[in-house]
């Protein structure tokens, strides 16, 4: 004779094995998914630091260059760029020392102090320049 079960008997069953699922289905959110996810941001961050890092280095490159054809320093040394290199070199080391100060501070006082600074370098270097091709 084949054993029956009742309906009582099949809603505790079935409650059990949901009661199982959704013990799984919850470890597996907290520990694959969040794995998942932490994995996915570090590798979308590096990626994203390679592409900053060569960013900023062909800014650097093209504001050498730029600098060297187009702005009146370091004229007559010839062909080397040591001036240009000392102009974005000095630009940077500004901003650079705005962004020291200011990691104590609140707010960007610091670092906008130091971006109006370079701001009037250029300015002044434009103006000689534009001075300069009159005379």
């Amino acid at each position: 004779m084949a054993s029956e079960t009742t309906p009582a008997e099949n809603d505790w069953i079935s409650g059990v094995v949901d009661a199982i699922v959704d013990n799984i289905d919850k470890v597996r959110t907290h520990g694959t998914e969040n794995a998942i996810r932490a994995v996915r941001a570090v590798v979308y961050g590096l990626v994203a630091l390679v592409f900053v890092i060569a960013a900023l280095t062909l800014l650097v490159i093209i504001g050498v260059r730029l600098a060297d054809a187009y702005l009146p320093i370091g004229a007559g040394v010839g062909d080397t760029t040591w001036a240009a290199h000392l102009f974005i070199g000095s630009l940077l080391a500004i901003l650079g020392f705005g962004f020291w100060f200011n990691r104590k501070t609140e707010g960007l006082r610091w670092v906008n102090l130091a971006l109006m600074l370079d701001a009037a370098i250029i300015v002044v270097i434009v103006c000689y320049g534009i001075i300069d091709s009159f005379a």
